[in-house]
C-alpha cells in the first residue's frame, strides 16, 4: 500500500517527508514488526524498536515522537484505535470478507458442530489486538464476533444470524432435548429448549456456507452449565439428587428458564444468586450476595429444585471439592 493512499485511508497527516513509498504489511506488535512493514503504536515507548525491526510506517496519537529515522513515514493521527478501525475496515473491503455478530450462546454453537477446521470463517478472539492479527494475516471469507461494538466498527453492514432451518422439538426439560431437524431425530442431546431457535439459526449458517456439521456433538456450554448437586454443595451424577445450579453470565436465560419451569409445574422451588440490585423479570426476589461465602451458604441452606447463579464460577462453588461432572456424564 502507497503511504499517500494510507494517509487517506486513516485520515493521518504525515509529519516528516518520508522517502519510503510504500508498506508491505501491518502490526500493532513492534516485536512482528519485519522490514517494510507499517506499525500502529499503540503503546510509544515501543516506537524505537518497531523502527529498529524496520518499520517503514509509524502511526501513532498525541505528541510528536522524536525522528530517529528521516527516511521512515511518522504519521500522525487523532486516534489510534479509529485510525486501525480504518484500516481494518479497508482490509475487509479489499479480502472482500463479511463480519457477523452472533449472541454468545451461537459463538459456542458453532464452535461445537463445525466439526473441521474451515478455511471459510473463524472466529475472532476477545482481544482486540489479536483480532487485528488475525483479519490482517488471514484469508477468512467470514469472520465472526460477539462484540456488537467491534461488528459496528469493522464493517457497517454487519450481518446477524435471521434465517433458521426447518425443525422442532419433539420432547424437553429444561436441561435435555429431543428434536427433529430436517427429517432427523436427535434424541436427549445436551440442549435446552431456550436454545433450540438459536441452534436452527447456526444450522442454516452452515448449511449456507458448506461448513461441515455435526448436532450430536451439542454439549452445556458456559452461557448455561447445570451441575447436580447434594445439599453439601458436592456435585453428583443424575438420579441421586433433584437439586440442581445452573451457572450463567445472563439474566434473560434466568428469567426464560424460570418462566419456562412455571409452565413445568408451580411445585418446582426456583432461586436465583445475583450480585445486590441485579433485577430479573420473573423472580421478584433473587438471593443477592456480596461474596461467594454468602453465595455458598444460600446454597447450603435454601430448600430448591433449580438454583441460577449469576456471575459466578463453578469453580468458586465447588471449592476444595472434587468438580466430578456435568450433568449426565
Amino acid at each position: 500500500m502507497h503511504i499517500e493512499n494510507l494517509l487517506n485511508i486513516i485520515d493521518g497527516t504525515s509529519i516528516n517527508e518520508a522517502k519510503v513509498e510504500k508498506i508491505e504489511s501491518a502490526t500493532i506488535y513492534p516485536s512482528k514488526v519485519e522490514l517494510g512493514d507499517l506499525y500502529f503504536a499503540y503503546e510509544k515507548e515501543n516506537i524505537q524498536k518497531a523502527v529498529d525491526n524496520g518499520a517503514y510506517a509509524v502511526v501513532y496519537e498525541g505528541e510528536d515522537p522524536e525522528i530517529t529515522d528521516r527516511e521512515i513515514a511518522y504519521i500522525k493521527v487523532n486516534s489510534i484505535k479509529e485510525a486501525t478501525i480504518k484500516f481494518l475496515r479497508y482490509v475487509l473491503i479489499q479480502k472482500e470478507s463479511q463480519i457477523y455478530h452472533f449472541q454468545d450462546i451461537e459463538y459456542s454453537l458453532i464452535k461445537q458442530i463445525s466439526y473441521t477446521r474451515s478455511t471459510l470463517f473463524t472466529l475472532l478472539p476477545d482481544n482486540w489486538q489479536k483480532s487485528f492479527e488475525l483479519i490482517l494475516n488471514s484469508d477468512y471469507e467470514i469472520f465472526i464476533t460477539t462484540n456488537a461494538v467491534d461488528a459496528k466498527n469493522l464493517s457497517p453492514t454487519f450481518k446477524t444470524l435471521k434465517e433458521k432451518t426447518d425443525g422442532y422439538i419433539v420432547t424437553d426439560t429444561l436441561l435435555r432435548s429431543t428434536i427433529r431437524v430436517e427429517n432427523f431425530v436427535y434424541q436427549n442431546i445436551e440442549l435446552s429448549p431456550l436454545f433450540f431457535e438459536n441452534l436452527t439459526k447456526v444450522i442454516y449458517f452452515c448449511k449456507a456456507n458448506d461448513i461441515p456439521y455435526e448436532i450430536n456433538r451439542v454439549k452445556y456450554t458456559k452461557e448455561f452449565l447445570p451441575y447436580y448437586i447434594e445439599s453439601d454443595l458436592t456435585p453428583v451424577n443424575k438420579g441421586t439428587t433433584e437439586k440442581v445450579l445452573i451457572f450463567t453470565k445472563s439474566t434473560k436465560t434466568i428469567d426464560r428458564a424460570i418462566q419456562y419451569l412455571r409452565h413445568q409445574g408451580k411445585w418446582i422451588k426456583n432461586i436465583a444468586l445475583t450480585p445486590p440490585k441485579t433485577k430479573l423479570e420473573n423472580l421478584d426476589k433473587p438471593k443477592w450476595y456480596h461474596t461467594v461465602e454468602e453465595a455458598r451458604e444460600v446454597l447450603k441452606n435454601e430448600h430448591f429444585h433449580y438454583a441460577f447463579c449469576y456471575e459466578i464460577k463453578p469453580k468458586d462453588i465447588f471449592v476444595d471439592k472434587e468438580e466430578k461432572s456435568t450433568l449426565f456424564n
